[in-house]
């Protein structure tokens, strides 16, 4: 969220008109919404496919599942090399 924060206000202060930054910011915040680093309902059942969905974003990388169980890391990475 963070980057996102310095993005947008790095557009709406960029030179032109502040409608089409208006404009464009809402596109932007539309599109972000869709992103699941911002929004994922995560449910424990399907935790590890949201997991493996958040590696294939790249929101997180297999290095970050350190500590967790060897099933675990194991179910997720046979469902990212599908």
């Amino acid at each position: 969220m963070e980057q996102l924060t310095k993005k947008y206000i790095e557009m709406l202060s960029s030179p032109g008109n502040a409608s089409d930054h208006f404009w464009e910011l809402e596109k932007r915040i539309k599109n972000d919404k869709k992103h699941p680093g911002v929004m994922l309902e995560i449910n424990k059942s399907e935790a590890i496919w949201d997991i493996a969905i958040f590696i294939k974003k790249k929101v997180i990388t297999l290095n970050d599942l350190e500590g967790f169980s060897e099933d675990l890391i194991d179910s997720v990475t046979e469902i990212i090399n599908r």
